[in-house]
This record gives C-alpha cells, structure tokens and sequence, in this order.
C-alpha cells in the first residue's frame, strides 16, 4: 500500500467515525499556545495538513494559507468548508519539490520526513518562522507512530532546522511528573534569519 493509500483509508476513517463536517478542527498546541509570535500578515503554509486545523487557525489569524496533504479525502474535507484565503493541495510532498514560492509562517504538526526539513527551511522568507511540533522517541503513550523513522530523537529538531534561529524548543521526556506537560511531543518555533 502507498503513502497516499495509507492516509486516505485513515481520513475515510475518522470522517466515518467523527462529525468532522459538522466541526472545525483544532490547531496544535503549539500554534495554538503562540499564536501572538504570528506576523499580522503575509502567507502561511500548513504542511501534512489532514483536516487542517492548522491552516483554519492561521486563517483566522489574518494570514493567506496554502494546506498541503497528501490525503485527497483529508484535503476534500478542507475545501467542504468552505473558506476563504485557504488554498487546498493534495500533493505528496516526499515526492514532489517544494515551489520557489517563499512563506512567512510555516506550520508542521504530527509529521516528520527528514529528508525535507532543509527544504522547509529554504521555503521562509528571511524572518519567517516555523512552528514544528511532532512525536518523539521517548513518548510516555501509545498515541501517534511507533516506528522509530518517524519518532524525534532527542534535540534532533534544533540539528535538523539548525540554519534556523531557535526560539522556543521542548521537549520533555520522562523527567519529574508525567501526569504533568507534554510529554509526546517535541515542538520547536525557529526564525529565519533575516
């Protein structure tokens, strides 16, 4: 089965089993915690997008979107809502290159494919920022993959966006109390240097 494939039957899924027309999706946590570091224009760029929480929020925030996914039903669903300043693209990013068209907010959540984050990096407008957050390998619940390639190591977030200037970074592991925090996810903000 390919990639495509594999995401289109687990978006099928959730629209079978959640009201997910009826409803909007929700941000990450991180974009939903700083969103006040978002520039109050420009373009934006929800990359792996699924139902695009992502790219709503930013929406709302006064930003144009572009929202990327390689699932075509997740992408249908997005365009079902029907709002404005949200461009839609099924595109399976692995295997395409990114466009010489440069973002100024780029958004990446629930994903990682290494092989793409200098290209991440390349797409911002000097300045712009990344908000990158997505599962590590010392995650304390069984939610989200359990294939190490596409689990963080630790601090392999500031390594693979290290041309970017870090300015939040987390990652909390198993330290202290684990009723406590995020302890799944390891998120990063970056900017470009101008």
């Amino acid at each position: 089965m390919n990639s495509r494939d594999k995401w289109n039957r687990i978006y099928q899924k959730r629209t079978e089993s959640e009201e997910t027309s009826l409803t909007l999706p929700t941000p990450c946590p991180l974009l939903a915690q700083y969103h006040y570091l978002l520039p109050a224009k420009g373009a934006a760029l929800d990359l792996a997008c699924g139902f695009g929480g992502n790219a709503i929020f930013l929406q709302k925030q006064g930003l144009s979107v572009e929202a990327w996914d390689i699932s075509d039903i997740a992408i249908a669903q997005l365009r079902s809502k029907n709002i404005p300043n949200i461009a839609c693209h099924d595109i399976d990013i692995e295997q395409h290159e990114f466009p010489s068209r440069k973002f100024d907010v780029i958004v990446v959540s629930n994903y990682l494919h290494r092989n793409i984050c200098h290209n991440i990096s390349q797409a911002l407008t000097p300045g712009g920022l990344l908000f990158y957050q997505t599962f590590h390998q010392q995650k304390i619940s069984t939610s989200g993959p359990s294939n190490p390639n596409f689990l963080l190591k630790n601090n392999e977030l500031l390594s693979l966006f290290g041309e970017l200037n870090p300015l939040i970074h987390s990652h909390l592991g198993s330290q202290g109390n684990l009723s406590l925090g995020e302890r799944n996810l390891a998120s990063l903000i970056a900017q470009k240097p101008t």
